[in-house]
């Protein structure tokens, strides 16, 4: 160094009057490449001296013997990232001065050609960065030493000025809060805006980092007030940045993670609401899980779940259970029966159709609802007498009507009652059918099971009745249109005959069920929803009152009832019914205190 500057003194004494003066310090220096004759890159690192003006080359004497040392020089330089300057001298003005040299040094011009292509590196690095002065400082060497750059090197940082203050503007609007509203003046447009005037701009992609991190945090903030739409809204807004994208997917991914741990906590509590029966805390837990994330898994099973316990409690349609008795036992086998609609009645072509069974009606279920699956049997009902010492009508009055074999009628037995036969005489066996039963007997039975269980037993409705013995089926008979091959329930048949030989005189053709009076309950196959002896076998209570026809009655399903009515609806076949008298619009007028060997009964379990 103190060969270049002896030399440099020497230069200066012959130095033309206007030469340029020392230049002073600059400050934050790009970082330059040098990527020939092995010469390292260098690490960044403020750049040297500057003189005031433009920047002129140092007269430099070059004695032949200083050539080696001076290229040496020129090289520390450049290794060092001194590109120009003039104490120290830099690596432009010793490798210029080598070039111009008589004779001139070919590695010089080699030297000199790498640092100017350094320099036009570091003006676009300082520049793109946002250090336009140093860019402007850089600029004033290279307009020297390539001149013909100088135009398109005004214009580029005319264009980064204006950047510049589009990011200003951005800032300012990022300060106010307005990230991206109102549209079109927010801090989003002006940082993108700055980018379309300088591709690849810091200070914008700096703002639009800046948003994407803000719109992070937010997102986080949501996530942890449990806010997950609000989050995953800011989170898509950050990734349409196209800033960050690791962290904004590394964010959704958290994200994710607490919608779903959110929502299995919520769906835990519905469940566990659901377990209580806690309909609204359930269908909340629900409603909370959804929120935090509707793919969960589970999530429709808990939905499900939720749906059938609003219209089946702890049950599912079809399901058989048995409710404990208060000290012992059991009450009767019950059915769920699904919740739908039907059309109550007969239609209107219907064959042997009676006035009584119109106008036909639909008829909605919003709940489904549990049915005896057979009639009470004799030693169900055995167990409530036990029990209550209750005394029936039948048991009161000392007589029921019953079947008389020799005339083949119904006549009034003396003696008969729930613990005879449908002869009016032999004790019944447990597993038959009860009957010789009022309906108030009736009632005061669902009444016991209902004291005994903590649930609400009752006779069933006429609609449900009829909803359950058609299961679906909008034909006349509950089987269809015509007689199926097989008999399906015990009715009149012509293929059977009493123990004397005495047949049925309208009996079902081809038709044969193997009973004459009751059969043991549940003997014929299951019906639709489930239940058996619906269709025939005894004929049962219901708990409506008479009316001649349908209008204006419920179309809920419930029973239609006047107060201190006489009179009330039997439904379904009976051992002795015809074929007319089982279909499935057909009903009885019948008083409420009738017995007889023909008339049972079943509940209906609400759930």
């Amino acid at each position: 160094m103190l060969l270049a500057a002896a030399l440099l003194l020497a230069a200066c004494g012959d130095r033309e009057p206007d030469a340029a003066p020392l230049a002073e310090p600059l400050v934050e220096a790009a970082a330059a490449e040098a990527p020939a004759k092995g010469v390292a890159s260098p690490e960044p690192e403020p750049m040297a001296t500057r003189r005031p003006g433009p920047w002129k080359p140092v007269p430099l004497l070059v004695p032949a013997d200083a050539r080696d040392a001076l290229l040496e020089q020129a090289v520390e330089a450049e290794q060092a990232g001194r590109f120009f300057g003039d104490e120290p001298l830099g690596a432009l003005e010793l490798y210029s001065a080598l070039a111009d040299a008589d004779p001139p040094l070919d590695e010089a011009q080699v030297g000199r050609e790498r640092v100017i292509l350094a320099l036009a590196d570091q003006f676009e690095a300082a520049r793109l960065a946002g250090r336009l002065d140093e860019a402007e400082a850089i600029g004033d060497v290279l307009v020297v030493v390539q001149p013909e750059s100088q135009a398109a090197r005004v214009t580029a940082i005319r264009e980064a000025r204006l950047a510049e203050a589009t990011v200003a503007t951005g800032r300012e609007r990022q300060a106010e809060g307005r990230w991206l509203s109102p549209r079109g003046d927010n801090a989003v447009f002006h940082f993108r805006a700055a980018l379309e005037q300088v591709a690849g701009f810091a200070p914008a992609t700096a703002g639009l980092d800046d948003i994407a991190q803000g719109l992070m945090d937010r997102a986080a903030n949501a996530a942890g007030e449990s806010r997950f739409d609000d989050a995953e809204a800011d989170l898509r807004r950050a990734a349409r940045l196209g800033r960050r994208s690791a962290a904004v997917q590394d964010a959704r991914a958290v994200l994710s993670q607490a919608r779903s741990g959110r929502a299995a906590e919520a769906m835990k509590t519905a469940n566990e609401a659901l377990d209580r029966l806690d309909l609204s805390g359930a269908a909340r837990g629900l409603e909370d899980a959804e929120a935090a994330d509707p793919q969960a898994a589970g999530i429709d099973e808990l939905a499900q779940r939720l749906a059938n316990a609003r219209r089946y409690g702890h049950f599912l349609p079809g399901q058989v259970f048995v409710d404990a008795l208060n000290g012992g036992g059991e009450g009767p086998a019950m059915v769920v029966i699904p919740h739908g609609a039907f059309v109550m009645g007969a239609a209107e072509d219907e064959g042997d159709a009676r006035d009584n069974e119109y106008p036909s009606r639909r008829v909605r279920f919003d709940r489904g609802f549990a049915l005896a699956r057979h009639e009470v049997t004799v030693g169900e009902f055995a167990r409530f007498i036990a029990a209550t010492d209750y005394r029936t009508a039948a048991e009161r009055a000392g007589t029921s009507s019953s079947y008389d074999e020799r005339g083949g009628a119904m006549v009034d037995v003396r003696g008969a009652h729930w613990r005879r036969n449908y002869l009016g005489r032999a004790a019944a066996e447990p597993n038959d059918p009860v009957i010789h039963i009022a309906f108030a007997d009736a009632t005061a039975y669902a009444d016991w099971l209902s004291a005994r269980t903590g649930q609400r037993y009752r006779l069933p409705s006429e609609a449900e009745f009829e909803y359950v013995l058609r299961a679906g089926n909008a034909d006349a008979w509950p089987w269809g249109k015509s007689v199926p091959a097989r008999a399906v329930a015990n009715l009149t048949g012509d293929g059977e005959q009493s123990p004397r030989g005495r047949r049925w005189g309208l009996p079902i053709r081809d038709w044969s069920d193997g009973h004459w009076g009751p059969a043991p309950a549940g003997t014929y196959a299951a019906e639709g929803f489930g239940t058996r002896d619906l269709i025939g076998n005894v004929s049962e209570w219901v708990e409506d009152c008479w009316h001649d026809s349908y209008r204006r009655a419920p179309s809920d399903g419930r029973a239609w009832v006047n107060r201190g009515c006489r009179e009330r609806v039997v439904r379904g076949g009976s051992w002795a019914s015809t074929l007319a008298q089982s279909r499935s619009a057909f009903r009885l007028q019948v008083p409420a205190e009738l017995t007889s060997a023909r008339v049972g009964f079943r509940v209906v379990r609400e759930i």
